[in-house]
């Protein structure tokens, strides 16, 4: 019998809502809280997916324990996945299989819901004991009046995020493709047009208004933006584009264009950049990269003579604004901007401090430091000349920044009182990219804002709480026993993620 677990909603996290306190928390232990209560996984990234299409429900396939776990969005950890049915496999069913229990649960699902689609997420052990996903989920379509999918975590391997992928690439196989057998030519093209698909990970997904407004200037259609108040209707007009914006390479996009003839343009583009060694095409962000960007999304349109006076007249603007803020910023020393930004604000990189623990099970050496590399050479390519630490304790970072006379520290919330406490002021990073951080001509002038209102804050040298832990000399932002944690939950997830002797060591 179908088993759920559903809380009271909560409010909007902030002062007064219940889920308020936890920001704090999520600021202080935001690597334990992903890495540990809430592991980013197939399951996690599937109910991601699901959970930001509007008639959408999951039904997870496995032991009631897999539901209850996951009711934290680990790339949202304030947000809360209501609806997590289950089918409760228990031991008989692992013996027996779990086939009978599953389509049992789609029409519970269904007469419960009433949804239009059904993404039933399989589990590790429904997995490892081969139920046959795809028959029955094909037997129980025609018993309950919606869309019904699966997604195993398998369909494009290690591609990540995890999950997301994945459900991403089956809602298109499985729904969009079978529904238009001919192809592109079911669909009614929307010529001239795209999709904006916004990567909805730490809050930062929804923030295209401005892209949308600069395309359509342009005299680019926007087919569809998603997810945004996105219906399973919605997700059927999605072949009709010409082109699909995605943030970074995504297998269900590849699909589409084999499938449909819908191109793909990728903000960040790796592939792009090997080939290329241009480091500009890992910068999309700031006004020059939001100028290339807008002008590379109208060439694929063909487009581009239109979007010429478009793009310059917006970019004259937005400098023309953006240099009556930043005469306070210009020459003013910090360390952790971004280069895009260096070079808007006029500011300059005193200390680059790099940390190449938890990227030595992920990338070759080599690869390591071309990624430093990048970040030191486009900070001289703007105007700095950077101190380069690597791996350095918090003693030697301070002494670092002291001995540059550096005005300000780009930090997240949950180090600032570290630097505080040394007599350096410092701005909260992360808020920034969660609220403000997009694509275009705005975020820099927004950025520049903030930073003028920073430096007229007064020095606070206070001493919280977290200031009397003991933190760890190389995880300099996490207590000793977290640290510890940490690297443990990271040695568990080795064989997931690869070592260096593997061929399947991810090169830049």
């Amino acid at each position: 019998m179908l088993q759920e677990h559903k809380h009271e909603q909560t409010t909007e996290p902030g002062n007064n809502s219940p889920a308020g306190f936890m920001r704090p928390l999520i600021g202080a232990y935001a690597l334990p809280l992903h890495g540990m209560t809430a592991i980013p996984g197939k399951i996690s990234g599937a109910l991601v997916i699901t959970d930001m299409i509007e008639d959408a429900v999951p039904l997870i396939h496995g032991p009631i324990g897999c539901a209850y776990q996951r009711k934290i969005d680990p790339f949202r950890p304030f947000q809360v996945f209501y609806d997590t049915p289950c089918t409760n496999m228990n031991d008989v069913d692992i013996v027996y299989g779990g086939e009978e229990k599953l389509e049992e649960g789609i029409k519970d699902t269904y007469e419960r819901y009433h949804p239009n689609l059904i993404v039933v997420i399989t589990t590790c052990p429904s997995d490892l004991i081969g139920d046959d996903f795809g028959s029955v989920v094909e037997a129980a379509r025609s018993d309950v009046g919606c869309d019904v999918i699966y997604t195993t975590g398998d369909f494009v391997g290690r591609s990540k995020p995890i999950g997301q992928q994945d459900t991403l690439y089956a809602i298109t196989d499985q729904m969009l493709c079978n529904k238009s057998q001919g192809g592109m030519d079911d669909v009614g093209r929307n010529v001239g047009s795209v999709n904006i698909f916004t990567y909805q990970v730490h809050g930062i997904g929804s923030k295209v208004t401005e892209m949308a407004s600069v395309l359509s200037e342009i005299g680019i259609g926007i087919n569809k933006i998603f997810f945004d108040h996105t219906a399973v209707a919605d997700l059927y007009d999605l072949p009709k584009a010409d082109l699909t914006i995605t943030n970074m390479k995504m297998v269900w996009t590849e699909l589409m264009k084999r499938r449909f003839g819908v191109d793909h343009y990728e903000l960040m583009s790796f592939e792009r950049y090997a080939k290329t060694r241009d480091m500009e095409l890992l910068s999309p962000y700031g006004i020059e990269g939001g100028a290339r960007v807008f002008m590379e999304i109208a060439e694929r349109l063909d487009m581009e003579g239109e979007a010429e006076e478009v793009i310059s007249r917006r970019k004259k603007d937005a400098l023309q604004r953006l240099s009556r803020i930043t005469k306070d910023l210009a020459g003013k020393k910090v360390v952790g901007m971004s280069p895009a930004f260096l070079r808007d604000m006029g500011m300059k990189a005193s200390v680059i401090v790099y940390r190449t623990q938890r990227l030595v099970k992920r990338l070759t050496e080599d690869a390591i430091h071309e990624r430093l590399d990048i970040d030191v050479e486009l900070a001289r390519r703007y105007g700095s000349d950077p101190e380069v630490l690597i791996n350095p304790t918090f003693e030697e970072e301070v002494q670092a920044i002291k001995r540059t006379k550096t005005d300000l520290v780009f930090s997240s919330g949950a180090t600032a009182h570290r630097y505080n406490k040394e007599g350096i002021k410092t701005f909260n990073f992360m808020d920034f990219m969660r609220f403000n951080q997009r694509i275009g001509f705005d975020a820099s002038i927004e950025l520049a804002i903030q930073l003028r209102g920073a430096f007229k804050r007064p020095q606070r040298k206070k001493n919280p709480l977290l200031g009397m832990l003991e933190y760890d000399p190389q995880r300099t932002g996490l207590p000793k026993h977290w640290a510890a944690l940490a690297d443990v939950f990271g040695r568990l997830r080795e064989p997931v993620v690869g070592d260096k002797d593997s061929n399947e060591v991810c090169e830049l």
